[in-house]
């Protein structure tokens, strides 16, 4: 949690509440000043060979590993993750990203041919080249407030863009760090800079005169940011969270589903876009046995400070995150939700603690099953079949991920490809984030573009398209003038290229026996045809010239 006082953030450890540091709010003038010191660092780091980029971004890679330690402390520290979420999910995934980046980029961003089928085109060659777009602007959450936009920012930089970081006020002192060991790896001045602030802050960089700008947040933040960047019609790529379902198949191997869907649920305190936020049993002889051990091993969680070694679930980021979970079981159990394990705040651990908690008897008229809850629950509701499953998986406002738990594989596949979401996962989940070799993003409100793989590199560049004419003076069928013969041709080339088997001989007389008469040799009927030269004599000679 951060309070604001005057221009100062204040962060605070969600464990204890404590003050760990304070940042200052940037002004529009401080944005506006970094945004044009950005863009002066774009005109000399993009022309830097990619050759010269990997060589910072395997130092960067270096710092990161040699600062895991204090990274890790820090993180665990101002959002409560338990320090081995800490290590492997914040801090793996931006040092396969340095590797994956140095040893991919320049391949996968290489100028691409373009063959040309049509005869006509023959002269021409086409080519795709990649160019970096300039500033990228990155709006950072603070549930993983490095690996998002250090991933991000690794991929930024390594195809020639400078970036902008805004952290999230909730966790502004990860963002300073990451600033620290961007320098620490000798970046140029302006490659990557920071700012830091509320929302105002965000608002002043979204505004900004950005090549690109990329959001993780809430769907509302979301809507803001667009409208924000209506106006200079910036580029966005928004995530923008989730409900994930998952469907457990009858055949589902009981512990590893129980395992998996249990830290799918509880990782980070249930507050990632991508946790298990609802389970659809299909009911069959194991249905008892599956949520009789989810139960037990939620309940067999250690609550506690993200920061001791043994701690499975930290606190949740402040009050308002607290609330929101708070809320959500109320209205289940109001409406008839059972409560198997949890269900309570815990205010005697000192911070902002709600214990792991597994609902039943849950259905789509409750808050739980329908909203985001970005918390440590986990309702599981029973379905007679896989088609009920799947029409209550799709029954959502979000499209982001979603899991399936099965014995035979390729019953599970099918399963997934009938799933309205950008990321489907059989027997495992969440995983896919930290893997910079696969997409990531969703669907309907989940927000649209693509991060990670070479589908997230094609929207950090400019795809531009280069056409080159060997043909040296050749006249083009295509240019002026036109006329009748030009129709004629144009429906003859249709046919000879396109038309019944039959109709190709035709369309290739009446496309090569119009291809070079113009409009001067057109008689009405269409047929080309000349005066006679003493009747073009008569026409053209000078009427002073005419005989007496």
């Amino acid at each position: 949690m951060v309070t604001s006082h005057k221009a100062i953030l204040e962060s605070i450890n969600p464990s204890t509440k404590e003050v760990l540091g304070r940042v200052p709010i940037m002004s529009k003038v401080q944005v506006d000043e970094i945004v044009a010191a950005s863009h002066k660092a774009y005109e000399i780091w993009q022309l830097t060979s990619y050759k010269q980029r990997a060589k910072y971004v395997l130092k960067l890679r270096q710092v990161i590993a040699a600062r895991a330690d204090e990274l890790a402390q820090l993180i665990s520290e101002e959002v409560g993750k338990p320090l081995a979420e800490a290590y492997l999910s914040e801090l793996t995934g931006p040092l396969d990203t340095c590797v994956w980046m140095v040893e991919n980029a320049e391949k996968l961003l290489a100028d691409q041919s373009i063959s040309l089928s049509n005869p006509l085109l023959s002269s021409k060659q086409s080519l795709v080249a990649f160019e970096p777009l300039g500033v990228v602007g990155i709006i950072a959450p603070w549930n993983y407030p490095f690996s998002i936009p250090m991933m991000a920012t690794i991929m930024s930089i390594m195809v020639g863009n400078t970036v902008i970081i805004k952290p999230s006020e909730k966790s502004p002192l990860i963002g300073i760090k990451i600033g620290e060991i961007c320098q620490e790896a000798g970046l140029p001045h302006g490659v990557v800079e920071i700012v830091t602030g509320d929302r105002e802050t965000g608002k002043y960089l979204s505004e900004a005169a950005l090549n690109k700008l990329i959001f993780t947040g809430s769907v509302q933040g979301g809507q803001k940011v667009m409208a924000q960047c209506a106006d200079n019609l910036t580029p966005l790529t928004l995530e923008l969270g989730g409900k994930d379902a998952a469907i457990v198949l009858p055949d589902a191997p009981i512990d590893w589903t129980c395992r998996g869907i249990t830290w799918g649920a509880f990782t980070n305190a249930g507050q990632a876009c991508a946790s298990v936020e609802r389970v659809y049993l299909i009911k069959g002889k194991n249905t008892e046995k599956i949520i009789s051990k989810l139960t037990k091993l939620a309940s067999g969680l250690k609550l506690g400070p993200g920061t001791s070694d043994s701690t499975d679930v930290g606190p949740l980021v402040d009050e308002v995150q607290l609330a929101k979970v708070k809320d959500q079981v109320e209205d289940a159990l109001s409406k008839g939700a059972t409560i198997l394990t949890g269900g309570k705040a815990r205010e005697d651990l000192g911070g902002f603690f709600f214990e792991p908690t597994v609902l039943t008897n849950v259905d789509h008229t409750m808050k739980v099953m329908t909203e985001e809850t970005f918390g440590p629950l986990l309702p599981i509701m029973v379905v007679e079949t896989e088609d009920k499953a799947v029409e209550l998986a799709n029954d959502s406002q979000f499209g982001l991920c979603a899991t399936i738990w099965a014995g035979k594989l390729e019953r599970a596949e099918c399963v997934a490809r009938d799933l309205n979401v950008g990321t489907a996962l059989i027997n495992d989940c969440l995983f896919s984030h930290a893997t910079p070799q696969l997409p990531w993003g969703g669907i309907k409100k989940s927000g649209f573009g693509r991060s990670h793989s070479y589908f997230g590199l094609y929207d950090l560049v400019n795809i531009k398209h280069i056409s080159i004419d060997s043909a040296g003076g050749s006249h083009r069928v295509w240019w002026y003038p036109y006329g009748k013969a030009k129709v004629k041709m144009a429906r003859g080339g249709i046919q000879m290229l396109h038309g019944k088997m039959t109709e190709r001989p035709v369309g290739l007389v009446h496309f090569v026996g119009n291809m070079f008469v113009g409009p001067q040799s057109e008689n009405p009927t269409g047929k080309a045809a000349m005066k006679p030269e003493s009747e073009a004599a008569k026409t053209d000679a000078n009427p002073g010239d005419k005989p007496q």
